[in-house]
């Protein structure tokens, strides 16, 4: 599937939901979005900005390996995503793993 309908579909979830959460990890709750970032509130911290193109980078890395899904936030140190890791991998969990997977 596209990386943007997948994006879609997690801000569509997220936008319903007004949480996004990973048990036994920090919550994060819907602010609002622009053309290009969606605002969150950290349970521990202050509001942050996530831009669009950081998700779809985990998006892409998801479809890539899927095995990914099934790791921590820190995981996504390794494909450039810092600092804002922890919201981005528990919007990415909105979706199934099933999700990320892609048929050739």
């Amino acid at each position: 599937m596209d990386s943007k309908i997948l994006l879609g579909k997690i801000l569509q979830r997220f936008s319903d939901k007004k949480i996004s959460q990973v048990e036994n990890y920090n919550s994060f709750s819907y602010i609002g979005e622009t053309g290009n970032t969606v605002y969150v509130t950290r349970e521990k911290g202050k509001d942050t900005s996530i831009p669009f193109q950081k998700i779809l980078i985990g998006i892409d890395a998801y479809k890539e390996n899927p095995m990914l899904y099934d790791e921590g936030p820190n995981s996504l140190r390794n494909i450039g995503i810092t600092h804002i890791n922890s919201p981005i991998w528990s919007l990415l969990h909105l979706l199934s793993k099933k999700d990320y997977e892609t048929d050739y």
